[in-house]
């Protein structure tokens, strides 16, 4: 199975980006596009993993600025 991410932005009610109840689980792709869209709106995020990732997508959040 593959590797599942939540990216959740942080926010004055939730300002640790810890809430992921109602966030949905992306794959690879469709999460980093997900935190590119953040990152371009100057929003801060989180990221969440489930399941085993490699360094480089780990790394692309990074670069991207998320919190782990």
């Amino acid at each position: 199975m593959p590797a599942t991410f939540q990216i959740i932005p942080l926010s004055s009610t939730d300002p640790e980006g810890s809430d992921t109840e109602n966030e949905p689980k992306l794959l690879f792709t469709d999460a980093l596009q997900t935190a590119r869209e953040l990152k371009s709106q100057g929003k801060a995020f989180r990221v969440f993993f489930d399941g085993d990732t490699l360094e480089d997508q780990r790394r692309a959040f990074r670069e991207l600025g998320a919190l782990e």
